[in-house]
């Protein structure tokens, strides 16, 4: 089921190796005012530079200090935990609660069909579940224990069919079958006004009569118990597709006014058509006018009654109290049981306590009142051993995050559609005149001072980034490191000077060959203080070579609400979740990707380099064979650095911190297997 990317809230969900990092309450207001006062024209970039470099003097004297306290007090560094996969889970006992924390925003949704941000999908993750799934300990595709039952590929690779037990029960008791599994495909996912994230990845990028073409995966149903996809073209991830997230027929359907007799398929037409100069196959849904897909949009809201939110997960929702927390409860009909045949989860309630920011998660957990913590870099100088057992708990090593911390600039074009006629649109025309120029991008790329993230930001816990893929992943092209532009504010000075781009009144800043002064507003989400010190970083580098970066972070849902819209917004400094497989990245490097930040939900590619990624994108994916997957994710990757629509930063080193209380952590560093992959598990020892 773990097809698409999300949105990346927690920076310890992050990617290949990156550490989460942050700074105490005085360095980041240090940094702010520092910027200010640049902005201002109070102090000039080279005394910046010599404030950086008292503060770094400060900051060794203060580590030198620390560790002489732990030669006279004993106290010693507290031992990092690898963990290991090979046992499998253990048979725990039923009862108790685990209390984790969340910081930022609250859920945006609870329903799990349009649900796109990981506020959200930290809760509706746990509310439904399909057929195929990878499995914990091996990330091997297995069906689902307790929901499906067999699954098999047809020789010709292009028809997968798929079995579910009997029997299944959604929480309020109504039969679960196939026709739900068909239903939630074929009249939510697919449809264009339900707006679901996992749609991208069930609609493939294939080919028809030597035209680029979007064909739906074909979804029907063999029996009660057993359903087929048929896909155009071969797929690499047609087993993946198969563990399709199901949603309740029987809440679902009265709600836009489906019923059976309508019938279950998706129904569409094609038609060649010609978009300035470009021949392409447009999908056009065929839609009953007696359905209204729209009223899933906001279906089970934050106002909904949690009790009558419907499950066929190992959790339901028992309480939501806005500002405060949400608890989970035990799904009575889940169906998994473990090798004792207990029925799973163990837990009585899993609760997320809301909290302001990552400073208030240590703080809460130091003082035993949260079960876990993902550890920011700067987190682990708080521990020594002797705290660590004064709590009960562990810091486990979990290895290199799989997710992305990136920048990316607004490149959507300057108008919007309304009623067939172009009017403009909120993109300030100035910053669409930088944010489209490759070169100006390449300017940008050379701001970026990973080294000085990682020391300062991620206290040492962390990689450079330079691709989207994970260092681990047999598919991250290693000419990945050489080929992306390395921090060298001296080139980014070049680059903006062959552009004419130069202070032409004196002001400190830069100015286009039009004469717009160079200014945009770069924004992440509050609270999170590894990327409030990355922005921080940047904006201090721009400074020092003439660009004003106004950085304002705000409300994380809020800031993608912004985001999906393609307006209001002109830089964005976010991450994804990653995956075993880059090919879940689907609905994001695509052209018509519903995540395709730079310009969303494209008909047809806008620049010809998205038509180069588009057509890799099939090279690598429309395939089984492993060598030609390779060289088509090479060229994805090459042309990302080439035209750096988004900016990489750093990966993060993933430590967590569990209490020795619970048994079964086999967390892993990638979204879906983290916490979310082992909470049905844990349980009080």
């Amino acid at each position: 089921m773990k097809r698409t990317l999300l949105i990346l809230l927690s920076v310890l969900l992050i990617f290949s190796l990156v550490a989460c990092g942050g700074k105490d309450e005085k360095v980041t207001e240090e940094f702010v005012d520092t910027a200010d006062a640049v902005e201002t024209g109070e102090v000039t970039a080279e005394e910046v530079k010599e404030a950086e470099a008292e503060e770094v003097a400060e900051v060794e004297a203060a580590e030198e200090a620390v560790a002489a306290d732990e030669e006279v007090t004993g106290n010693t560094p507290a031992t990092l935990v690898s963990i290991d996969f090979e046992n499998g889970w253990e048979v725990g006992t039923l009862g108790g609660e685990f209390v984790r924390s969340t910081f930022g925003s609250e859920p945006k949704t609870f329903n799990g069909v349009i649900a796109a941000e990981t506020s959200s999908t930290d809760v509706t993750a746990f509310l439904t579940n399909g057929a195929i799934e990878r499995d914990q300990f091996t990330l091997e595709f297995v069906a689902t224990p307790g929901f499906g039952t067999w699954y098999e590929v047809s020789e010709d690779e292009m028809t997968i069919t798929v079995g579910i037990e009997e029997g299944l029960l959604w929480s309020d008791g109504d039969d679960l079958t196939a026709e739900d599994v068909i239903f939630s495909l074929n009249q939510l996912i697919l449809r264009e006004d339900v707006a679901s994230n996992s749609r991208s990845g069930y609609i493939i990028d294939t080919d028809v009569d030597g035209y680029s073409a979007e064909i739906p995966v074909k979804a029907e149903l063999i029996d009660m118990y057993t359903y087929k996809l048929t896909l155009p073209t071969v797929y690499a991830g047609i087993v993946g597709l198969g563990g399709i997230p199901v949603y309740p027929m029987h809440v679902f359907g009265p709600l836009i006014g489906w019923d059976k007799s309508m019938g279950f398929d998706f129904e569409y037409e094609t038609k060649l058509v010609n978009e300035d100069g470009s021949m392409y196959w447009a999908l056009n849904e065929v839609k009953n006018p007696a359905i209204d897909y729209t009223a899933v949009g906001s279906f089970w809201g934050l106002d909904a009654d949690v009790s009558k939110i419907v499950s066929c997960g190992p959790f339901v929702i028992s309480e939501y109290v806005p500002g405060q927390k949400i608890v989970l409860g035990r799904n009575p009909y889940n169906s998994e049981y473990d090798a004792a045949g207990q029925q799973l989860p163990y837990l009585d309630k899993a609760t997320y306590i809301f909290v302001e920011d990552m400073d208030t998660q240590l703080a809460r957990f130091l003082a035993g009142e949260l079960d876990t913590l993902g550890l920011r870099g700067e987190d682990y100088a708080v521990f020594s051993q002797e705290k660590l057992n004064a709590l009960d708990a562990t810091i486990y090593d979990v290895g290199p995050a799989f997710g992305t911390t990136f920048l990316v600039f607004n490149q959507n074009p300057d108008f919007e559609t309304e009623e067939g006629t172009q009017v403009p649109g909120t993109v300030n025309p100035e910053v669409l005149y930088w944010t489209t120029n490759k070169e100006f991008r390449l300017a940008m790329a050379y701001l970026i001072d990973r080294q000085t993230i990682i020391n300062n930001v991620a206290f040492g816990f962390g990689y450079p980034q330079y691709s989207f893929i994970p260092r681990v992943s047999p598919y991250y092209w290693e000419g990945a490191d050489d080929a992306a532009a390395k921090y060298d504010p001296e080139m980014a000075v070049e680059i903006l000077d062959g552009l004419g781009w130069v202070d032409t009144d004196g002001d400190g800043w830069r100015e286009d060959d039009l004469g717009n002064k160079i200014t945009f507003e770069l924004t992440t989400n509050s609270g999170n203080t590894v990327r409030e010190g990355v922005g921080t970083l940047f904006a201090e580098e721009a400074a020092a070579v003439g660009v004003q970066v106004q950085f304002k972070p705000e409300d994380f849902n809020t800031m993608v609400g912004k985001l999906l819209s393609g307006q209001n917004w002109d830089g964005i400094l976010i991450g994804l979740t990653g995956s075993v497989d880059p090919i879940s990245g689907s609905n994001v490097y695509p052209s018509n990707g519903n995540l395709h930040m730079i310009n969303p939900n494209q008909t047809s590619p806008l620049e010809y380099w998205e038509y180069e990624v588009d057509e890799a994108w099939k090279v690598a994916n429309n395939t089984t064979d492993e060598e030609q997957r390779k060289l088509g994710f090479e060229i994805v990757q090459r042309l990302w650095i080439e035209e750096n629509p988004w900016i990489f930063t750093f990966n993060a080193s993933v430590m967590t911190a569990y209490s020795n209380k619970f048994g079964n952590i086999y967390h892993r560093p990638l979204d879906g297997f983290d916490w979310k992959g082992i909470m049905d598990h844990m349980y009080i020892k």
